[in-house]
């Protein structure tokens, strides 16, 4: 029993499963659960990651005291294509082909985890996502008598709303050793009837996104030009539709004194860009595309404000928590974003971010105006989100998780 939870060092060997993880040294995609198993390794404890099969893996991209494995769930391999790109969710919308290869992702998650358990041992399972990670998780660890940790991020819990998922979802939560939760709001979706969770956010490198250099970035820049940002996957819920709709309502004044930067990509991508076309504001709005995460400080500071117009999108699902804004609070970038999901615990409305109602364009447009006129404001949210960010720096949510899984195991 002592090789498999601690070694005389206290050591843990913790399994994870994800149903997405970085597949080469500048992908961002669940780009926070490696910064988090980055920094739960420095301390020593040895990870192995599960995560899908994908044909731009990079085998040669490792990390210090992590291990990747992945499954391979259809053939041939470059038809895999249910995880990574816009999401799993987004992906099923897009193409509903992609629903004939869900089955084979449970099953090959599956049998690769009860491979892998027999193979290392762990001392803990963590689950990342309630479905189908912590469904199976739950299973296995079950019949290898091992505890399991699950963590629901926002997506499982808005969406996945059929009747048989729930009750997956809720069986998966009342019968885990433990659960996490990004939010409270994230939590309450799943209803009344289950555990209480802990409540642990998911971070930031405060310090890299405190750190960035605009100078680059705005040198071809009019100097009284207010750039206004977004960054995130172009996806129905990130509500970048509205962003457009609200700025192309802005006086020719306004938006002669203004940028709109939009950084990331997603299905919806060909789309908004139409959109700008035709709501004649192309000239002002630039679709960078997805940039590595390493880049996006120096984005940030050179922003003014940073809007994420989040929505709960046709499936239900909605902003768990946000990472982005705080990677925005962090680099001293005012906040404009939506009162909806987890948002509203992450923004303190008018004190360290100005919240929106969501879908409502001409709003969204008053509120970003507000910030653009009210200069002392502006910098006031700034400063105060940049304080409040400071909460949320890895080393402090990694402590967190390290607590969790040694009172895990005791």
């Amino acid at each position: 029993m002592q090789e498999k939870t601690e070694s005389t060092l206290g050591q843990l060997k913790i399994l994870w499963l994800t149903s997405s993880y970085p597949r080469f040294k500048t992908d961002s995609a669940s780009i926070f659960l490696q910064h988090l198993a980055n920094n739960i390794s420095t301390k020593k404890h040895e990870i192995h990651i599960l995560s899908p099969d994908h044909i731009n893996i990079d085998s040669t991209f490792h990390d210090p005291f992590i291990t990747k494995h992945n499954f391979q769930y259809f053939f041939p391999r470059r038809l895999q294509k249910l995880a990574y790109g816009s999401g799993i969710l987004p992906n099923l919308k897009n193409n509903k082909w992609l629903y004939l290869q869900a089955p084979f992702f449970i099953i090959a998650l599956f049998f690769s985890t009860w491979r892998l358990i027999r193979q290392i041992n762990p001392a803990i399972i963590h689950a990342h996502w309630i479905f189908p990670q912590g469904f199976v998780a739950v299973i296995l660890g079950k019949a290898f008598n091992i505890p399991v940790i699950t963590t629901a991020h926002g997506g499982d819990a808005f969406s996945l709303k059929n009747s048989i998922l729930e009750k997956i979802k809720r069986w998966t939560i009342q019968n885990c050793k433990v659960w996490t939760s990004n939010t409270n709001a994230t939590a309450k979706a799943f209803g009344n009837k289950i555990p209480l969770p802990n409540i642990i956010p998911m971070g930031i490198d405060f310090k890299k996104f405190s750190s960035g250099n605009p100078e680059f970035l705005r040198s071809n820049i009019a100097q009284n030009t207010l750039v206004l940002l977004f960054v995130g996957r172009l996806v129905e819920k990130k509500g970048v539709s509205d962003l457009l709709t609200a700025y192309s309502l802005f006086s020719d004044n306004q938006k002669k004194k203004t940028l709109l930067w939009i950084i990331g990509d997603g299905n919806e991508r060909k789309t908004l860009e139409e959109q700008a076309q035709s709501l004649k504001i192309k000239n002002n709005v630039t679709f960078w595309g997805k940039l590595p995460n390493e880049q996006l400080p120096d984005y940030y500071a050179a922003a003014d404000i940073f809007i994420a117009p989040s929505i709960t999108d046709s499936s239900g699902d909605s902003e768990g928590q946000g990472v982005m804004l705080l990677e925005a609070m962090a680099s001293g970038t005012a906040i404009v974003s939506t009162n909806t999901g987890g948002i509203s615990e992450v923004i303190s409305h008018g004190v360290t971010g100005l919240l929106s109602p969501p879908k409502q364009p001409l709003e969204l447009k008053s509120v970003i105006i507000k910030l653009i006129e009210d200069v002392k404001l502006r910098k006031n949210i700034a400063q105060k989100g940049k304080q409040a960010a400071q909460a949320y720096d890895w080393s402090t949510i990694s402590a967190k998780f390290i607590t969790l899984y040694q009172k895990t195991i005791h």
